[in-house]
């Protein structure tokens, strides 16, 4: 019966008009003495019976939906952090204090949509604090295990041992250390606009440090290494530039069982035009427009089964940041080659 008041209280000027206007039918065929008054009586108690009946359907709708709305507020009063508070300059306490509170059923319905967008705040805002402590302990994970990956490297060198065992225990240790660099760009992604540095670097000095890294690979796979002309200078920024061909680089020495691979570089008029071809087993054609998608592995990770499908993903990231065309060229079984068109605006001859 309390929503039924309620129904009552909200519609009380229409059910007013209505009796309202059926007195006066009825007063008025009085006072000018029509005939058949009983006729027009009946009239008006019929048409005052219509707009009831239709009052009370309209009010089993209207109970129905304060129900419902009664029942969503019982849910949020169960939830902690929403009593009491502000809202619209009303404060809300129990479920049915907040019902009896709205004047009409619109004003339920607006209470209730304000109690799910300050839900909703609440868990955005929690899920991004745990979202920032998450991406805080990686990044500081990250840094921290760079030191014992250091120290192991170090130690390996000053064993000087050369043996077989010995260069794959630097070719595994690399791996991990390329893990622990992807986790580390992953995180710092969100921000790699502000941590640009853009300068002049020598494209030769980075193909070469990125060789350096891996050469452990190439020694272990028994890869020839041929570099062309590189003897220019191009605007970029070394840290991700770098990354980005130690990507490059370290998937074609997976995927490449025999052979070589060829790197060089020419200048045209749009820019620079830097490429890395290798022998390897290639990439299939149905593969290779999602390479660059995130997570995505293609027939040659499934083969491999230690593929993230994370690494050309970031790539493909940092060249859109850096101005870089990438194109990948490849047939199945006839090798792969990827080129880096770089603009001539961020081109300088050395």
């Amino acid at each position: 019966m309390r929503l039924w008041f309620c129904y009552f209280r909200e519609k009380k000027l229409l059910i007013f008009m209505t009796v309202l206007t059926a007195v006066l039918y009825v007063t008025v065929g009085s006072l000018y003495h029509i005939e058949n008054l009983e006729k027009l009586l009946y009239a008006a108690v019929l048409s005052f019976v219509l707009w009831m009946t239709a009052g009370v359907r309209q009010g089993i709708k209207y109970v129905r939906k304060r129900k419902e709305i009664e029942m969503i507020f019982g849910q949020f009063e169960k939830s902690p952090g929403w009593m009491f508070r502000e809202l619209g300059g009303k404060w809300l306490g129990a479920a049915q204090e907040g019902i009896d509170s709205a004047g009409t059923l619109e004003d339920a319905l607006e209470m209730l949509l304000a109690l799910i967008c300050v839900k909703q705040s609440e868990r955005e805002k929690l899920w991004e604090e745990r979202n920032a402590e998450s991406g805080d302990y990686y990044l500081m994970w990250t840094h921290q295990i760079k030191t014992p990956i250091s120290a192991v490297k170090l130690l390996l060198e000053r064993a000087g041992m050369q043996d077989r065992d010995s260069f794959l225990m630097k070719e595994e240790l690399l791996k991990i250390e390329q893990y622990v660099e992807m986790v580390l760009t992953f995180q710092r992604m969100e921000g790699i606009s502000a941590d640009l540095v853009l300068e002049k670097r020598s494209l030769d000095a980075l193909v070469r440090q990125t060789v350096k890294k891996y050469a452990v690979l190439f020694i272990n796979r028994g890869l020839e290494l041929e570099l062309g002309e590189l003897d220019m200078e191009i605007v970029t920024d070394g840290k991700w530039f770098g990354f980005c061909l130690e990507q490059l680089l370290s998937n074609s020495i997976k995927y490449t069982q025999k052979g070589k691979i060829h790197m060089g570089a020419r200048t045209e008029a749009e820019g620079v035009v830097f490429w890395l071809e290798d022998t390897g087993i290639g990439i299939r054609s149905e593969d290779l427009p999602r390479i660059f998608d995130r997570g995505f592995t293609g027939y040659n990770g499934r083969l491999d089964k230690k593929s993230t499908g994370i690494g050309l993903y970031l790539c493909r990231r940092i060249f859109n940041h850096l101005g870089i065309t990438v194109i990948v060229e490849s047939e199945e079984g006839q090798g792969t080659k990827t080129t880096l068109k770089i603009p001539a605006e961020n081109l300088t001859k050395a």
